[in-house]
């Protein structure tokens, strides 16, 4: 059984770690993996040891809120309502009351903060001012104090505990020195009194939980600009819809309902302009759809009775009367919202690090800040001084730029993954995708449209107008680019040529088709394997990243790890810049957050103060603890403007990149003497050393020379007719703008008689 919890209180990477490991402890708990960004937690479990309720009352006990989002009497479009809609609305009145409390503190603080540092007429009178005003902020902001004794009750340690230690730490000390005021100033020794009230740590006390506080607040605006990207998914459905009834007497009346109450069966109308919140059937009516946001098809669809209409497709003309067949979160839009937001759920191997380092991060910094006061103390006999160094320690380490460097960045990538039709499973899929050196492709519905148009006698499987594109790009990305297919030779070697593979394997079994990913893996290549269908099942479920065109057949989605909505290779492309990007953004994060730490740990604890005389007071350290999340974040939502589409749409026709690229991939042929994709688990190809297809054949080298003379399309086009009429050469691009050609060509073709083909069409070589 596998269910899903809505998780409040966590505020860093060691909260998740309190969560998971008294999950985990519950007997029956197989997995248990929590997502603090989206405050989400998936747990695997054995329904016969365990339930929810044990669940989450372990959630509590370990200080954390939990409820159920997973029942199916609590999804949106049941009778029983929603849970996680009621659950949404008292996280926001929680976080109203955060809010006016942040306010009033902020408020107190600036008071206190006056009074501090201003002329002290009375100086008992003005300790007690201080004492009068901390407490308040300190009640306000009791949340760092329960959570760090439910932290530590639990066997765990968080942000919280840092905070509320070292907050407590200067309120006690500061309680003695308002003691040592009034008995100096009772017996008249007026010096004395004045220096416990020079010392006096009231306003570090309420300063350090007020600007944490803050912090957290601007952490949380820039965590919510991180879940946009997914959130903004289920904004495509409409809120209200007009529902069709039909009463014992046939007559029909429309009423306009929250899109929650829809049940199965309902009949709801769509006219121009309105998007559907189901997937359902057309009953009545014709409407055109505008589909992209789901399957990526650019032209609107016509949709008449009987046809499908998908949710989040909109009508941009007509209207319809659709039977709802599928609701709430069982319909496509919240399928591809809840994949995604599961998948921010599980951790990518990168983030592991992260994890092990915060399991000791907070026992270290309070052991460091200890060592820090003794170091100082003995040094100066100076008790304020070593104090005000120790409890900087504290205050200025942060656990939490560690534990959101990767979440926060996952979570973005997911989303931007979402909007454009690719979904990760997994964040260890997105993770591994940045690093695969080979691709294999099946042909029937993922190289080409997988349709049989009738052309007299002849029946032919076209290949995809994108897919050319896609390989020509990968291989520019290094990547090697494989065709596996069932089909005999002479169909498998068209289309390969056709679609610009660098190597092709024919008449393969499905197993044959794993066989295949598994001999690359035995290479030591990292595979990435595409396909539609459920005979490409065994090969995805053998790759390190499967990768499932969302056109294609459920158990081939149910194998994969990716799932492209658009069914089009180009977002093989954008998927892999997609990881790249995340990867990057989370390197860059984790370095950050690192040398923050590294950094401001040292000066924190005096070591700069000898040299340079820099010395940080408890306030600064909380402020620079906080800027340093916020930071995280704010490099997270960079990933929003990431451009998976640069080089995508720029260059000629399909032809262009089916012959552009770089030198043809001879690394995945096992036999330099392979030709035309020898497939390798069957016998070898029976004209070796006749063919000159050129196709994995190895032996394909690049020549680019410029060329003078060329103005307009018309003479590219010559330039490139002429090339591709000498024997030998598999194709030519010309660039108009860097006046240049670059030719892909098989054995016996040389750059003389490239040259000499230009001239005589009448342009002049470089």
């Amino acid at each position: 059984m596998k269910a899903s919890f809505n998780v409040t209180g966590m505020s860093c990477a060691n909260c998740v770690s309190n969560v998971e490991r008294a999950v985990g402890k519950i007997n029956g708990v197989e997995e248990v993996s929590v997502n603090l960004i989206e405050e989400l937690m998936m747990v695997s479990y054995d329904e016969s040891l365990t339930g929810e309720s044990e669940i989450m009352e372990a959630v509590k006990k370990a200080g954390y809120g939990a409820e159920s989002c997973s029942r199916p009497q609590d999804r949106p479009g049941t009778a029983a309502g929603s849970l996680e809609r009621s659950f949404e609305r008292s996280s926001k009145k929680d976080k109203d009351d955060k809010g006016i409390g942040l306010i009033i503190s902020v408020i107190l603080m600036v008071i206190l903060m006056v009074i501090a540092m201003g002329e002290k007429h009375s100086l008992s009178m003005n300790a007690l001012t201080q004492l009068l005003l901390v407490i308040p902020v300190m009640f306000i902001n009791k949340r760092f104090y329960i959570n760090a004794f439910k932290a530590l009750r639990s066997g765990g340690t968080n942000m919280d505990v840092l905070v509320s230690l070292s907050s407590l730490c200067a309120f006690v000390y500061s309680l003695y020195g308002l003691y040592m005021i009034l008995a100096c100033t009772e017996r008249g020794d007026m010096e004395s009194a004045m220096q416990y009230a020079h010392n006096l740590f009231f306003d570090s006390a309420g300063m350090i939980l007020t600007l944490v506080s803050v912090g957290k607040f601007l952490e949380d605006r820039s965590k919510k600009k991180t879940k946009d990207a997914i959130d903004s998914l289920i904004d495509i459905c409409p809120k209200k819809i007009t529902r069709i009834i039909t009463d014992r007497d046939g007559n029909e009346t429309e009423e306009t309902v929250a899109a929650e109450d829809i049940r199965q069966g309902d009949i709801i109308l769509i006219s121009k302009g309105e998007a559907s919140a189901v997937d359902g059937i057309v009953v009545k009516g014709s409407a055109k759809f505008d589909e992209s946001a789901i399957t990526g098809e650019s032209e609107a669809i016509d949709k008449a009775e009987g046809d499908e209409v998908i949710s989040a497709t909109m009508a941009i003309d007509g209207y319809v009367r659709v039977r709802a067949k599928a609701v709430g979160e069982d319909s496509t839009l919240m399928k591809i919202v809840r994949m995604t937001k599961e998948a921010g759920a599980s951790k990518a191997p990168i983030a592991k690090l992260a994890d092990r380092i915060s399991a000791v991060f907070v026992p270290a910094i309070v052991v460091i800040s200890i060592v820090t006061f003794a170091i100082w103390f003995f040094v100066t006999r100076d008790f304020a001084t070593a104090f005000s160094f120790g409890i900087c320690v504290l205050v200025i380490s942060c656990p939490c730029a560690l534990g959101l460097a990767t979440p926060v960045a996952i979570t973005v990538g997911m989303g931007v993954g979402a909007k454009n039709g690719i979904l990760f499973k997994t964040a260890e899929s997105l993770q591994m995708l940045s690093s695969i050196d080979t691709a294999v492709f099946d042909k029937t519905g993922t190289i080409t449209n997988g349709t049989v148009s009738v052309e007299g006698e002849v029946r032919k499987d076209t290949v995809r107008k994108t897919s050319a594109r896609a390989m020509a790009i990968l291989k520019k990305l290094g990547i090697g680019t494989v065709m596996l297919t069932g089909d005999k030779k002479e169909k498998a070697l068209v289309i390969a040529k056709e679609a610009g593979v660098s190597d092709v394997r024919y008449e393969l079994k499905p197993e044959d088709k794993a066989g295949s990913v598994k001999e690359f893996q035995e290479k030591g290549k990292k595979v990435l394997a595409v396909g539609d269908g459920i005979n490409d099942a065994p090969a995805l479920a053998a790759a390190e990243v499967g990768m499932a065109m969302g056109a294609g057949k459920d158990i081939a989605i149910e194998c994969a790890d990716v799932v492209l909505m658009h069914s089009d290779l180009l977002d093989v492309v954008r998927a892999i810049r997609l990881s790249k990007g995340t990867l990057r953004n989370i390197k860059e994060n984790l370095f950050w957050a690192f040398f923050y730490n590294v950094v401001m740990i040292p000066v924190a604890a005096g070591l700069a103060y000898p040299v340079f005389g820099l010395k940080f007071s408890p306030m600064m350290g909380a402020a620079c603890m906080s800027l340093s999340s916020i930071c995280v974040c704010l490099n997270a939502v960079r990933l929003m403007g990431i451009r998976l589409d640069r080089d995508i749409a720029a260059g000629g026709n399909t032809d262009d990149f089916s012959s552009a690229g770089n030198k043809t991939d001879s690394m995945l042929s096992s036999d330099e003497d392979t030709v035309c994709g020898v497939n390798s688990l069957s016998k070898e190809c029976e004209e070796v050393g006749k063919c000159n297809c050129n196709i994995a054949k190895g032996e394909t080298e690049m020549i680019k020379f410029g060329v003078e003379g060329m103005m307009c399309a018309h003479c590219k086009g010559r330039v490139e007719d002429a090339l591709k009429a000498i024997d030998g050469v598999t194709g030519a691009v010309a660039d108009l703008d860097a006046k240049c050609v670059t030719i892909e060509a098989g054995e016996g073709v040389t750059e003389e008689m490239c040259k000499e083909a230009v001239t005589a069409a009448g342009y002049k070589v470089q």
